[in-house]
């Protein structure tokens, strides 16, 4: 009979290259020394995968839809100032997400109905700020405002 200890878990066979398995040696000798933290390989690799999955989820924007609407929110309150509609080239830079993930996440919101994208005069914009706007289909979009 399986340990509770362990339940909701599973192991895994895993084959590691001798230099990546001495890299990991070394960090887990520094982690010891330098931050006088004590960690077993088995715990840097599941704490490595675990923040590599999330960086992939977050970039392919799979990972947990609800908080990635509710942070985008968030940043358009931030940086709306009582405007309306507001720049997503403000939101993309308030967020600090890849452009694909933010891409993703604006996309399902408008395909939702939750936002209104909207089109304008790109010439009044400097390059990096038309190149954080959005396009899709051929039209740029430079605002966009929230839905009631």
């Amino acid at each position: 009979m399986p340990s509770k200890e362990h339940e909701g878990s599973s192991i895994v066979s895993l084959r590691l290259s001798d230099d990546l398995l001495e890299r990991l040696d070394r960090y887990l000798d520094w982690m010891e020394t330098a931050r006088r933290e004590k960690s077993s390989r088995n715990h840097a690799i599941r704490e490595a995968l675990t923040l590599w999955l999330d960086q992939q989820e977050q970039q392919a924007g799979i990972a947990r839809p609800d908080q990635a609407r509710r942070d985008f929110r968030a940043a358009y309150d931030r940086v709306r100032h009582g405007q309306d509609p507001v720049r997503i080239h403000r939101i993309r830079h308030a967020l600090h997400w890849p452009h694909d993930h933010f891409d993703a996440v604006l996309e399902q919101l408008r395909a939702d109905y939750h936002v209104d994208l909207h089109s304008g005069d790109p010439s009044r914009l400097s390059d990096a700020e038309r190149y954080d706007s959005y396009q899709v289909n051929g039209q740029l979009y430079l605002s966009l405002s929230w839905r009631a």
